[in-house]
């Protein structure tokens, strides 16, 4: 079988937009939560551990606007899962933290999230995952800089 480098290149590609795809159509790790919305709480949770962050932060590391990150905060605020606080050293901007409730949607979150790769590395076995992880990890890098 002589497969050329463009049906190569296809696949790859392919391949590339299935898995981008998947996180909408794996069901949510949290009842009734969209993946937008734990991710907004991942970030919440990666860069405010101290003071919390801006929305303007939030925007700028997910790569939407500010309007879309305000909208998802906002329903956060309303189920109780984030507050919002004035800046100590800026009173003109706010700054979201994750309530208790918000941190055990996350740890849930996770959990569930590794349960899901866990198993995925049960199916693939120990020297297909590392490949996988490896492979991945080099496209990542690779594709960053072009």
């Amino acid at each position: 079988m002589n497969t050329t480098h463009e049906e190569i290149t296809r696949k790859v590609m392919d391949t590339f937009l299935r898995f981008r795809k998947l996180h909408r159509l794996q069901k949510s790790p949290v009842e009734g939560m969209k993946h937008s919305e734990i991710m907004i709480l991942f970030r919440i949770k990666e860069h405010g551990e101290h003071n919390g962050v801006r929305i303007s932060e939030i925007s700028h590391r997910m790569r939407v606007t500010s309007p879309t990150v305000t909208q998802l905060v906002n329903k956060l605020e309303e189920d109780g899962l984030v507050k919002r606080t004035l800046d100590p050293n800026d009173r003109r901007s706010i700054r979201v933290t994750l309530t208790p409730k918000g941190e055990d949607v996350i740890e849930k979150s996770q959990n569930t999230f590794f349960e899901r790769y866990s198993s995925l590395v049960d199916a693939l076995g120990t020297e297909k995952s590392i490949l996988l992880a490896d492979l991945l990890s080099e496209s990542i890098d690779y594709l960053s800089k072009i």
